[in-house]
């Protein structure tokens, strides 16, 4: 064992004395590091020159203009063929205590609350195609028939009666596809779209047209078939 430690200590020794300098062959180039922000500014300030920027703006520009005039129809949801009432309650089981700033317990974990105890539904949610003109026409009359009931005024007829119809609109409208913001300027009140189904989904909406209502503490759904159709 001492011979061999022996032996590795002297190769030790002895190698570095040993080493020879080979020379160079070939070229050598300097090893230099790029910066990538140096890169990407380069290379915006080519897409800046040839114009590419602009036209990627104003391709992004249409795009969003086109999804905010007509968003992307709600998936799932077809033509009602046969009427359907159901309920929906809106109940929740809090998960965890809720406390107010000083600590002192609202609700309790396992409270059950019913927001409608509190609130109400101030409008009535009506749901439609906008692109069905049957389904159209049925919501029409029934923002006309909420409107003119206390003012007499009719949708659309003059622009000056638009706030005032509004204010007296107990009707929502909702679409799950079509185009809110023309429909809200051809009709004179405001037109909402169910962004990704969300309210659809909720309420177990799956046909249109459909209409919800508050019955105290439940929500009444009701799925509307058109044209004497059952």
């Amino acid at each position: 064992m001492v011979l061999v430690s022996l032996l590795f200590f002297l190769i030790l020794q002895i190698a570095p004395s040993q080493a020879k300098d080979l020379g160079t062959y070939g070229i050598i180039y300097p090893i230099e590091e790029v910066d990538p922000l140096q890169l990407i500014q380069q290379k915006l300030k080519g897409m800046e020159e040839r114009g590419e920027i602009e036209q990627h703006n104003h391709a992004l520009q249409m795009r969003t203009k086109a999804l905010v005039e007509r968003p992307k129809p709600v998936e799932g949801i077809g033509k009602a063929i046969k009427s359907r009432v159901f309920t929906y309650d809106p109940t929740y089981i809090v998960p965890e205590d809720i406390k107010d700033h000083l600590g002192r317990i609202i609700h309790a974990r396992g409270t059950k609350i019913n927001p409608l105890e509190t609130v109400s539904l101030s409008q009535e949610l009506v749901f439609i195609d906008g692109e069905d003109p049957e389904q159209k026409a049925w919501a029409f009359c029934r923002i006309q028939c909420s409107v003119s009931s206390s003012t007499g005024l009719i949708l659309g007829l003059d622009p000056r009666t638009k706030d005032k119809i509004q204010k007296n609109n107990k009707v929502r409208l909702i679409l799950v596809k079509g185009a809110p913001l023309a429909l809200s300027e051809e009709w004179g009140v405001l037109v909402y779209f169910d962004q990704g189904g969300f309210l659809c989904k909720k309420l177990g909406i799956k046909h249109v047209p459909a209409f919800v209502t508050q019955d105290k503490t439940r929500i009444i759904v009701e799925e509307v078939v058109l044209g004497g159709r059952s």
